[in-house]
C-alpha cells in the first residue's frame, strides 16, 4: 500500500502539531509495511526538489505563485497545480491523504483535492483545525460564547465583522447593510477592493460554506481527530458514514539532530532554587497561540512564587519581538528557543503545569497528550479542543477565552493552593500510542481501497 501525504509545510522547516502528527503517522505506518511519501509546495520557486528526513522522502513541488489579492481570495488556481498533478500521477499512490489546505491559492488548496479526485485517485482529508468550517477559526461567537459550529450566513457574517473590528457596534452597523446587499444579489466582493470585501461578507461566507461542502464531496473519507468536531461536521450536513473519528495519540519521536533548530532565544537568568509554581509553554510563537495572554497574566503575580519558561518556533517575528519586549522586567519569564520533539516529554516532566492560552479553537493539541504523558496538568483556554481532553479541576484547569485576567486568577489560585497540583496527578488519563493511531488509519485505508 502506498500513501502520498499532502500538506503545506513539513519538518524541519516547520515544527508544529500537524507536521509532527504526519511525521509520527508515517514512522508508525512503516512498521505496518505501508509506504509513504510527503508532498509539499516549494514556495516562490520554479523548481521541484526532494530531501529526506529520517528516511522519509519529501517532495517539494514548484510553486512560484505570487500571493496577490485575487490569490488571497482563492479566485485563481495556483501556478504550481500542474506540477502537483504531474507528481501525483508519477507517484501513483493508492491514496492521496491531505492534512492541510490553504484558504488562498498559495499552497495546497481545494483545487488540488478536486484535481486528484477527478484523476480517479482515492482521497482522504484529516481535519487538524476548525477553520475549515469556521471563518474566524475560533468557533467562539463574537469571542464570548462557544458556537454550535453550523455555518449560517447572517450569524457568521456578524461574528466575522466583530472579529475584524473587535466591536459590537462595528458588527451591528455592517451586518444589516451587507445582508441587504446580499438579498438583492449585489456582490461587492467582485469590485476587488477592501470596501467591496467588507460590504460583501455574506457572499464570502456563502462561498466559504460552498467550498466546505465541495471539500467533503470530493473526499472518500473525512477524518475527525475529536468527537466534538465530528458532531460539527454532521450538523453541517456531512453524512455520518463519510466520517471516521481517529483520536489523538502520543507522537513518535526519534533523537534526531535535524529536528533541533533553535531560531529564537533570549538570554535569561536561570530559575531560582526556591519552591515555586513552575509553568511551561510549548508551541508556535504566534498570536493564535496566545503567548501575549500568558505574559499579561504573569504580570502582578509574585515573581518569587511563579516562573514561566517559553519554548517555541517563531512564526510571526514582529509578534514574537513584541512579546519579548512586553516580558522585559519580568525576571521570572524565560525564553528558551525551540525544543526538539524528542525532548518534549522529558522537559515537561520538570515542570508543575503546562499553559496553553490558545486564542483560537484548538482541534486536539498534541502538547496536552504530551503533558499528561509527563504526568503534569494543563491550564488552558476554554475552547472545544482543550475542553474535550481537560477535565476542569481534575487533570487541569480551563480559563475564559482570551481572558488574561481569568488566567491570572487561575494561576494565583494554584500558587496559593499547591495541593491542587498534587491532586491533579491522580487524574492523569491513559495515553493512546501512535501505533494505535496508525493501525486505525491502516484499517481505514484498506476499506477505502477495498483490500481485505
Amino acid at each position: 500500500m502506498k500513501i502520498l501525504f499532502c500538506l503545506n509545510h513539513f519538518l524541519p522547516d516547520q515544527i508544529a502539531g500537524t507536521e509532527v502528527y504526519v511525521f509520527s503517522l508515517i514512522k508508525a505506518l512503516e512498521k505496518k509495511n505501508v509506504q509513504a511519501k510527503v508532498l509539499i509546495p516549494n514556495y516562490g520557486k520554479r523548481n521541484t526538489k526532494e530531501y529526506e528526513i529520517e528516511k522519509i522522502k519529501v517532495i517539494k513541488y514548484a510553486e512560484p505563485s505570487v500571493l496577490d489579492r485575487r490569490a488571497k481570495r482563492g479566485y485563481i488556481n495556483s501556478e504550481g497545480l500542474k506540477e502537483f498533478i504531474r507528481i501525483v500521477q508519477y507517484e501513483n499512490p493508492d491514496i492521496v491523504h491531505f492534512h492541510e489546505l490553504s484558504d488562498t491559492t498559495h499552497g495546497i488548496t481545494l483545487y488540488h483535492i478536486k484535481s486528484v479526485k477527478n484523476l480517479g485517485f482515492k482521497v482522504v482529508m484529516t481535519f487538524h483545525l476548525a477553520g475549515y468550517s469556521c471563518k474566524t477559526g475560533n468557533l467562539m461567537y463574537k469571542e464570548r460564547e462557544l458556537c454550535d459550529g453550523i455555518i449560517r450566513i447572517k450569524r457568521c457574517s456578524a461574528c466575522s465583522y466583530y472579529s475584524i473590528g473587535n466591536s459590537e457596534l462595528f458588527s451591528k452597523l455592517l451586518t444589516p447593510i451587507s445582508m441587504l446587499l446580499y438579498k438583492i444579489g449585489l456582490n461587492t466582493t467582485l469590485l476587488n477592493k477592501k470596501a467591496g470585501t467588507a460590504f460583501g461578507f455574506p457572499f464570502v461566507i456563502k462561498r466559504f460554506r460552498n467550498h466546505f461542502m465541495e471539500l467533503a464531496d470530493n473526499c472518500h473519507k473525512l477524518v475527525a481527530l475529536t468527537h466534538w468536531y465530528k458532531n460539527i461536521l454532521i450538523k453541517n450536513g456531512i453524512p455520518e458514514n463519510k466520517i471516521s473519528t481517529i483520536t489523538q495519540g502520543l507522537p513518535y519521536y526519534q533523537n534526531e539532530p535535524i529536528l533541533q533548530q533553535p531560531v529564537f532565544a533570549k538570554k535569561v537568568n536561570e530559575p531560582g532554587k526556591n519552591k515555586m509554581l513552575r509553568l511551561i509553554f510549548i508551541g508556535r510563537i504566534s498570536y493564535i497561540k496566545g503567548v501575549h495572554l500568558l505574559i499579561e497574566a504573569m504580570q502582578n503575580l509574585p515573581p518569587e512564587n511563579v516562573s514561566l519558561d517559553i519554548y517555541g518556533q517563531v512564526n510571526e517575528s514582529a509578534y514574537a519581538a513584541n512579546c519579548v519586549q512586553r516580558s522585559k522586567g519580568l525576571t521570572n519569564i524565560h525564553w528558551k528557543g525551540i525544543l526538539a520533539p524528542a525532548q518534549v516529554i522529558n522537559t515537561l516532566s520538570k515542570y508543575d503545569a503546562l499553559c496553553l492560552p490558545s486564542a483560537f479553537s484548538e482541534m486536539s493539541p498534541l502538547v496536552i497528550q504530551e503533558a499528561f504523558a509527563a504526568g503534569i496538568p494543563v491550564v488552558a483556554s476554554d475552547v472545544y479542543g482543550n475542553a474535550e481532553q481537560i477535565k476542569d479541576g481534575k487533570n487541569g484547569w480551563l480559563f475564559k477565552f482570551k481572558d488574561s485576567e481569568d488566567l491570572r486568577n487561575k494561576l494565583n489560585e494554584l500558587i496559593e493552593s499547591s495541593g491542587q497540583m498534587i491532586n491533579a496527578k491522580k487524574y492523569m488519563p491513559a495515553i493512546k500510542s501512535f501505533e494505535e493511531v496508525a493501525e486505525e488509519y491502516r484499517i481505514l485505508y484498506c476499506k477505502i481501497i477495498e483490500i481485505n
